[in-house]
């Protein structure tokens, strides 16, 4: 190849000749400074000037389009004692023809085998955990074992920031040379970063020559194309992080171009594999220039995916993760609670604010909020643009359709807020707060924005919701969530954001505002959780929210204290929740209804001794704080668990039911309020001991009569429900199967539209109504189904009191013994291990009916 054949300047030859430039100038390495100096020297030597501009464009200081011209080129090699550029050239070849009898496979490998260390030790000191700590994900090795088999020229892993693609990938590619080393594998592996792409171009050159010129090898590509030289061994060319925002639109363009060049040079080459890890958005704008031809790339995308073949973590990788950093921990973290840190991002960005005590503190949802607000100040609201990033979000947030859910947004409906805040809007796409969706095909053009992820996109809509209302959390901003938020499942999240910001700019009295907020049972109960890790957070910081001390003190409302009770409530977060209340100075009425209602979950949950601890601190209030109470709570806890414990029933509350709805009803607390809900229902579930069905229907009219009535409004709340639950089990011991049937299509009908509207401890209270129906029926088949939907809760929940007692109910039943054997077995066997686990006597519930071993 003639050196003056501009077109075709070899590029090994150019790296050469500008390195004895340096040499013959005596500089060890270039920096912008020297150029004018190099200049001069070079002018001085013989007369001809290369410009300090020119030679900032040879060493990568200045981007260039072009090859050097012929004369550059002549005047630098004069410099370095040669005739011309041609002299130049002619002498190289000759040195290498010498050289390259000796040159192989062999040392392209371990050219290749150098600057893929490199690379490695750069991209893992980048790990936001120590690399040591991370773990291998099976996803990886299924991806390039399917890509190998494939026969396929070029893959990608594509994902949005944050995915751990780049981990992933390192991971494979210290595998993929272990394996090789141990197999005598002489596979070429060269790994490179976007910024080693980026110095390429900066330099004005091309990168497959430069990728030959890296690896020693200054002639063209035989021993490449050599197949008995090469044998059956493969060549990877991996590039890492190759994406739209780290380049200028024009440098990026270019780039790609060369890479298709590449690509489409091998493709019919099947021991050549090109490797691309980029964004999913890089992927989606930029796959209809990749995928031409019949060669098309192994990409590994499902159905609906949104071409992300990366997935977050899944649970075992979750708690294999805990384990590397402080081994032991991962059996301590529940598992609803460690999946909300699925995302590599958010982990990583966990553990850089924990490090040094990393899970030993309680993990919660809260840690989970304030590991997404902790990235979202450091990457949105900190450093440049920050003005400018907050303005461009409320205008996105503000082109969001939340009202129909839909959350993409037309990106040319924003392009000018887009252009005048254009800095702004590409550090939102660099950290992946922001990412842009093609789905354009020959007919339209639909290029929209979506927010990175769900946690971006609600404390966005929550921060546009309270700059509006000029950082307020009152009656305006509940109104204003309402109405825009209305049956919409990100309404919660939302809340959540606006109780942080609350709580941290001290509008404590303000907090009762979110009785307000229209949500169903099991939002209120998740955000009722969360406002008590909020609390206990607060509590129990090192810096002690004083001012909230005193808000309990003094200023906590009746409402917001009625809003927290409800059966419907129990689980094992509510039960936290009210330990968080307790700390709190409260007053001796409102301890009173929450050990009460401890001492109701640790029946439901058949903690006998947790129920014994309730009481005793119950019985220590004075006997004059319960004179207010229509139904004197100690009495109905105590006989629950005189009854569980002993088997003994202690008939001091019964008989004070009794005179109850006896009584004229003069001296009923008629306040209708949760926590009167509350005992009115703990008195009902205690006429249970009488084992007297009809006497519990009475009580329960003399209910309806006095406090709440039968009326719509009470029958369609969660007092009316329990109320329901309770009369059909009244009904189904007086063998009155018609009443319990219609009891339950009353309920049935309204569950059946909303899953949603009842709670965990509602559903499994209902399927039990449903295996009443069931029971000595043609249907008896069906009350499998049912149990398993019962087992589905309570395995995750601990509602061992209702699955004891409908397992009681069915072990009653000589027909399903006969019908379904191996059912009735499991049912048998469940019991009775509930039964010894709880250290309880069976004939409790059993009434002495034999059961078969």
């Amino acid at each position: 190849m003639k050196g003056n054949d501009m077109g075709k300047i070899s590029l090994p030859k150019y790296e050469e000749l500008k390195k004895l430039v340096l040499i013959n100038a005596n500089i060890a390495q270039v920096l912008p400074s020297e150029c004018r100096a190099l200049s001069d020297r070079v002018f001085k030597k013989n007369g001809n000037r290369v410009s300090e501009t020119t030679f900032k464009r040879i060493y990568g200081f200045a981007y260039s389009k072009y090859s050097p011209s012929l004369f550059t080129l002549n005047v630098l090699a004069k410099y370095c004692n040669y005739k011309g550029w041609d002299d130049f050239c002619e002498k190289q070849d000759k040195k290498e023809l010498t050289s390259s009898k000796d040159f192989n496979w062999q040392l392209l490998r371990q050219g290749a085998h150098k600057i893929t260390e490199f690379t490695l030790r750069a991209l893992k000191n980048k790990s936001g955990i120590p690399y040591g700590q991370t773990i291998n994900r099976a996803f990886i090795d299924f991806h390039f074992d399917e890509f190998i088999k494939s026969g396929r020229t070029g893959t990608v892993l594509a994902a949005p920031a944050g995915y751990g693609k780049t981990i992933a990938l390192c991971q494979w590619v210290e595998k993929k040379i272990e394996f090789d080393e141990l197999n005598n594998t002489n596979d070429i592996i060269l790994l490179f970063s976007s910024n080693a792409i980026m110095s390429v171009l900066v330099g004005g050159r091309d990168i497959h020559d430069w990728m030959l010129a890296l690896l020693g090898y200054n002639n063209d590509i035989d021993i490449l194309l050599d197949i008995r030289q090469r044998g059956s061994n493969k060549f990877y060319f991996i590039i890492d992080g190759l994406d739209e925002h780290m380049f200028k639109s024009d440098h990026f363009k270019v780039i790609l171009n060369q890479l298709i060049d590449i690509f489409s040079f091998y493709k019919d080459h099947d021991w050549f594999k090109l490797v691309l890890v980029v964004r999913t958005a890089t992927w989606i704008n930029n796959r209809h220039e990749l995928e031409t031809g019949d060669n098309l790339w192994h990409t590994g995308f499902k159905k609906d995916d949104g071409c992300i073949n990366v997935p977050l973590f899944n649970l075992t990788e979750m708690k294999l993760l805990c384990h590397q950093i402080q081994p032991g921990i991962e059996n301590l973290i529940a598992a609803k609670v460690i999946e909300n840190f699925n995302h590599p991002l958010y982990f990583q960005f966990y553990y850089q604010q924990h490090k040094n005590v990393f899970f030993k503190n309680s993990i919660d949802h809260l840690s989970f909020y304030e590991t997404v607000s902790a990235f979202i100040l450091k990457k949105v609201y900190l450093g440049n643009y920050s003005t400018e990033k907050i303005l461009l979000i409320k205008n996105l947030v503000e082109k969001l359709n939340i009202k129909n859910e839909q959350y993409k947004i037309d990106k040319p409906s924003v392009n000018d807020v887009i252009k005048k805040y254009n800095h702004a809007y590409q550090e939102l796409l660099s950290v992946g707060f922001v990412r842009e969706l093609n789905e354009s095909n020959e007919y339209l053009v639909d290029i929209y924005i979506v927010f990175g992820n769900n946690e971006f996109m609600d404390h966005s809509i929550a921060k546009t919701l309270l700059y509006d209302n000029s950082n307020l959390f009152d009656g305006d901003l509940i109104n204003a969530i309402n109405k825009l938020l209305i049956n919409n499942e990100h309404k919660v999240n939302v809340i959540k954001w606006c109780v942080i910001h609350a709580i941290k700019s001290g509008q404590l009295k303000s907090i009762e505002y979110i009785i307000g907020v229209c949500l169903s049972d099991n939002e209120k109960s998740e955000l009722i959780t969360f406002l008590g890790e909020v609390l206990d957070s607060e509590y129990s910081s090192t810096n002690r929210n004083e001012s909230l001390i005193q808000y309990f003190k003094h200023s906590f409302s009746e409402k917001l204290f009625d809003y927290f009770f409800g059966l419907e409530l129990i689980n094992s977060d509510y039960k936290k929740f009210l330990h968080v209340l307790l700390k709190f100075e409260l007053s001796d009425k409102k301890k009173i209804l929450i050990y009460s209602t401890l001492s109701i979950i640790a029946i439901i949950q058949l903690e006998l001794n947790d129920l014994e601890m309730s009481l005793t601190q119950l019985k220590a209030f004075p006997k004059a704080e319960f004179e207010s109470f229509s139904i004197n709570p100690i009495n109905c806890l105590d006989a629950v668990y005189y009854h569980l414990k002993y088997g003994i029933i202690k008939t001091e509350a019964l008989s004070d039911l009794t005179k109850l709805y006896f009584n004229s009803g003069n001296s009923l607390e008629l306040n209708k309020s949760a926590a009167n809900d509350l005992l009115y229902l703990l008195g009902s579930y205690t006429l249970l001991l009488a084992n007297n069905p009809k006497k519990t229907l009475r009580f329960i009219s003399f209910l309806k009569q006095n406090y709440r009535t039968d009326n719509l409004e009470d029958q369609m709340s969660q007092y009316g429900f329990f109320l329901k639950i309770l009369t059909a089990n009244a009904y189904f011991e007086l063998g009155e199967r018609a009443k319990v049937e219609e009891i339950y299509d009353s309920i049935a009908v309204t569950f059946k539209k909303n899953d949603d509207l009842l709670t965990p401890y509602m559903k499994v209270l209902f399927y039990s109504l449903k295996i009443r129906t069931l029971i000595n029926t043609s249907k008896e088949n069906l009350i499998a189904a049912e149990m398993k939907n019962i087992n589905n809760i309570t395995s995750k929940a601990s509602y061992k009191f209702l699955k004891i007692y409908i397992s009681s109910i069915l072990l009653k039943s000589p027909n399903l013994q006969n019908s379904a054997p191996e059912f009735y077995k499991q049912v048998n066997h469940d019991f009775n291990k509930i039964i010894g686990d709880c250290e309880l006597n069976a004939r409790i519930f059993l009434q002495n009916i034999m059961i078969k071993k």
